[in-house]
């Protein structure tokens, strides 16, 4: 994946984040408090870097490691550390949340930040307002307070519900911080562990400074023009529709669609589900303006984080595209048709118009290979 050489904007409406990474950020020593057992008190570090100059700049806004991305919201003035393997989605304005590969995973652990106006609220009486709300039956629920960055926090713990939960609450300057986490399900020895990891790393990263950071030579993303960027997946789009030469199923199998197509009667659903594996080796390549466009970049997809990224692009049109005749595509791909974001044999690609800044997600390319599931 293309290395990034200065803070990454992402936009969503009136949501601005910035990514501070590795390339401009100094060594700086790991988190403390990662592993603590819920009431630990959570602090969030202070680093103090030397510039080269003698001067000695200090943040809390870091990025420790690269097990873990750096989301700085300075809109809602709070900025935190995640683990890598997660996605950043934007519901609305007010929300963001921490997911791996798709808004479908459910069986993974997620978080939500939600923040909204406190209204003159203390945050016993936000966690307070939130119980009476609350329908459920009698369950073994804890309540713990916690500080996050000298801010008191209410921890709400073993909610029952669709998915056991844990809520976190915060208020600072007025506003109210609701952090969601889920499943937290001690019976999925597993998953509650990841859970527990997430929880740690977020909340022991969270702290609400996001105008400082350890990065004082990194040029602001408002003075710097080439800081969008845009990234996707490229996935095996699953389809059991049975084995080639004989009779197609009566009805149309899970994950499939009844269409005529390259594939024949049943080709995959362009769905990218959590459990569809990834492809290795393609190439994706970028061109200038709308598609059909090539020759400004090339990637090649991976399987351990993002398929591709493409960075440092300034405000403009830009073309993803695939082409399945080219190696080493043809070996990797072929027989079968892309089923997303059209169903076709050929080159597929897709047209992104980016400002300034801007981070364009879910740029996405599904695959249904013919003699696989």
């Amino acid at each position: 994946m293309l290395k990034k050489l200065f803070p990454l904007v992402l936009l969503s409406g009136a949501l601005t984040l910035a990514l501070v990474v590795s390339a401009c950020a100094p060594a700086v020593t790991a988190l403390p408090g990662l592993g603590k057992t819920p009431g630990a008190e959570m602090t969030p570090p202070t680093v103090s870097t030397d510039t080269g100059s003698g001067q000695t700049v200090t943040g809390k806004c870091i990025r420790s490691s690269d097990e873990v991305r750096l989301l700085i919201n300075s809109v809602h003035q709070y900025c935190l550390q995640y683990p890598a393997e997660y996605d950043v989605f934007y519901p609305n304005e007010s929300e963001i949340k921490l997911i791996k590969r798709s808004m479908l995973n459910v069986s993974e652990p997620s978080v939500s930040i939600n923040v909204q106006p406190a209204d003159g609220m203390s945050v016993d009486q936000a966690a307070d307002g939130f119980l009476a709300a609350y329908t459920f039956p009698e369950s073994e629920l804890v309540r713990v307070s916690l500080e996050i960055d000298g801010e008191k926090a209410i921890m709400l713990d073993k909610l029952p519900g669709q998915d056991i939960n844990r809520q976190v609450f915060v208020v600072h300057n007025n506003v109210l911080y609701q952090l969601t986490f889920l499943p937290m399900d001690e019976s999925q020895a597993d998953v509650y562990a990841q859970a527990e990891d997430l929880f740690d790393t977020i909340v022991s990263s969270f702290n609400f400074s996001p105008e400082s950071n350890a990065c004082p030579d990194c040029p602001s993303p408002e003075d710097y023009p080439w800081s969008a960027s845009i990234s996707g997946w490229i996935w095996h789009d699953q389809c059991e529709s049975g084995k080639d030469g004989q009779p197609a199923p009566v009805t149309t199998p899970s994950g499939c669609v009844k269409e005529d197509s390259p594939l024949g009667l049943y080709h995959a659903d362009g769905v990218l589900a959590v459990d569809e594996p990834l492809i290795k080796g393609v190439v994706v390549t970028l061109g200038e303006g709308a598609c059909p466009s090539t020759g400004l970049a090339e990637m090649t997809t991976i399987v351990t984080d993002l398929s591709y990224m493409f960075t440092s692009l300034k405000a403009g049109t830009y073309c993803v595209s695939i082409d399945p005749q080219r190696e080493p595509n043809f070996s990797i791909l072929r027989p079968g048709a892309w089923t997303y974001p059209v169903v076709t044999q050929g080159v597929i690609s897709t047209t992104v118009t980016l400002t300034s800044g801007e981070y364009k997600g879910m740029v996405n390319f599904g695959w249904d290979y013919r003699f696989q599931p």
